[in-house]
């Protein structure tokens, strides 16, 4: 058919056709757009409930670890920094409180790890700042009939 013809004919879609193509160009930029910050978005609370959860673990085990031992000893600390560690957290970034130091039989026992989290995207550092404060705490009944040395 010849194109003279075909624009004869067709004038309507052809005409609207090159219009539409500018608003198809510009919803699919804000859709993307919001669908990156989306993922972004999701993928900075997956981390952060990751690290929460690995902080959680840790001071379950040290509490464990802890109420069989007595109180704050050099092997509760090991195994805080091993959990840790097989979490992808680094165990020197974690503040770790055990009190008391020294626990009588039936005594309470708290395990408590403080850390910084620091976003991972560019775009969550810009709304979030610094970061994000974490905390685990656990507590327990000290088993040992002998306080540790």
């Amino acid at each position: 058919m010849n194109p003279a013809v075909w624009r004869r004919r067709f004038p309507p879609a052809a005409a609207g056709l090159k219009a539409e193509r500018g608003a198809v160009a510009a919803e699919f930029a804000l859709v993307v757009g919001l669908l990156v910050l989306l993922t972004f978005t999701l993928f900075e609370l997956a981390v952060v409930l990751n690290r929460q959860v690995v902080l959680v673990q840790a001071a379950r085990e040290g509490v464990r670890r802890a109420v069989v031992e007595g109180g704050d000893t050099r092997e509760v600390r090991e195994v805080i920094a091993a959990q840790l560690r097989a979490g992808g957290l680094d165990p020197d970034r974690v503040t770790v409180s055990i009190r008391p130091r020294s626990a009588g039989y039936g005594a309470t026992l708290y395990v408590r790890l403080d850390t910084e989290l620091r976003p991972v995207t560019p775009m969550a550092r810009r709304l979030w700042g610094n970061g994000f404060h974490l905390r685990a705490e656990m507590q327990g009944r000290n088993e040992r009939i002998r306080p540790a040395p």
